[in-house]
């Protein structure tokens, strides 16, 4: 006997198909959204300049006798000029014609998240540029290093064995940028005393960072995301820097999505376009920080 069955007119069966899900693009802005950034108008010249203001020195008088000891102001200057990045999906007239969903509307979210997600890593890689590095390879990420990232960036004085007083403070905020399994690692640091069976005595700090991706430890805000590096060893060179320690330079209006039509083709181009750069202001505003990153699994 015979049996018609669903398989036997799956073509002629309308199928429902739930909503589409996105790959997943860890918070974007994590770092772009915590560093200083300016907005290069257009029509304005090819790069932002940021100039900064020199000190001069204060003597002891002596009364009745003039001061002779006149200084001259002056300024450095930093010229940041941003560069293009952009990514682009061709989609044809079929393609279009034939699937439930707005794929414009689709390819600009798919796009942005490239865009951002470019920038973010970009970011990521720049904390291995600091001159100062904390920690080491395999080394647990804990509370006593997060606090010496923030009184080094605090002190900017000299190196270890060189005498001289502190220098220009990094200015607040100070964030720290891990990953999350660093910032597993560091939680666990922030843990009190345990107790019987199990019973972990929570302090305060660690009872208000839960289990978010932003926390307050050590004066430096803490921040995760996944766009860091691992070596094969799972170690991450993680970063710890004031918000002024890198300036990003955007022209105009920032990214965007432009949809052409290619008629020989049958289908249109969505090309996403932004213009911006980086540069670092003040190394010493900043630290590296090479910590384990692997899995947890406790």
């Amino acid at each position: 006997m015979t049996i018609t069955v669903k398989a036997s007119i799956d073509d002629a069966v309308e199928k429902y198909v739930a909503e589409a899900r996105y790959t997943m693009q860890e918070r974007p802005g994590v770092i772009w959204g915590s560093i200083r950034t300016e907005r290069l108008p257009e029509h304005s010249g090819p790069a932002v300049n940021i100039p900064k203001y020199g000190t001069v020195n204060t003597f002891a008088l002596t009364e009745g006798i003039d001061m002779a000891q006149a200084q001259e102001i002056t300024d450095t200057g930093l010229a940041i000029t941003p560069a293009e990045y952009g990514a682009q999906v061709i989609l044809t007239d079929l393609q279009l014609q034939t699937t439930k969903d707005d794929f414009f509307r689709v390819a600009g979210r798919i796009l942005g998240d490239s865009f951002d997600r470019q920038r973010e890593q970009t970011l990521c890689d720049d904390c291995d540029n600091f001159s100062v590095a904390l920690g080491s390879a395999g080394t647990a990420l804990n509370l006593g290093h997060v606090m010496a990232a923030h009184g080094s960036i605090k002190y900017n004085a000299p190196e270890n064995g060189t005498a001289g007083r502190g220098g220009e403070p990094g200015p607040d905020p100070i964030y720290g940028f891990i990953t999350p399994a660093q910032a597993h690692s560091l939680k666990k640091t922030m843990v009190g005393g345990i107790g019987a069976a199990g019973a972990t005595q929570v302090v305060p700090a660690l009872d208000r960072a839960g289990y978010s991706e932003q926390f307050e430890a050590g004066g430096v805000m803490i921040k995760t995301t996944v766009n860091f590096n691992k070596d094969s060893s799972d170690d991450v060179k993680a970063g710890f820097l004031s918000k002024e320690a890198w300036i990003g330079v955007e022209l105009g209006g920032g990214p965007g999505a432009e949809k052409e039509r290619d008629a020989s083709l049958r289908a249109w181009e969505v090309n996403f376009v932004g213009r911006w750069a980086r540069a670092e202001y003040n190394d010493a505003w900043g630290r590296e920080g090479v910590f384990d990153s692997a899995l947890p699994t406790s």
